[in-house]
């Protein structure tokens, strides 16, 4: 049988800890979905219009230009 222990050779990553930016995403999305469900919508079309929001933010997050640092 084969171990899942790691040689001792080879250091685990750390865990990556969520940023603020990343926390107040996560806090809006959930409130978002909050909102729409208290409205009396189906938590399918909750989900379909919260991933759909999901989809178009990350194609524009992936077109837009990158700022520079100063900025």
């Amino acid at each position: 049988m084969h171990s899942h222990r790691r040689p001792p050779c080879v250091a685990p990553k750390p865990a990556v800890r969520p940023d603020g930016q990343r926390a107040v995403i996560v806090i809006v999305v959930l409130v978002l979905g909050a909102a729409l469900a208290l409205t009396g919508m189906p938590v399918i079309v909750v989900a379909e219009v919260l991933a759909t929001c999901g989809l178009i933010g990350a194609h524009l997050a992936r077109r837009a230009p990158v700022a520079p640092a100063g900025l």
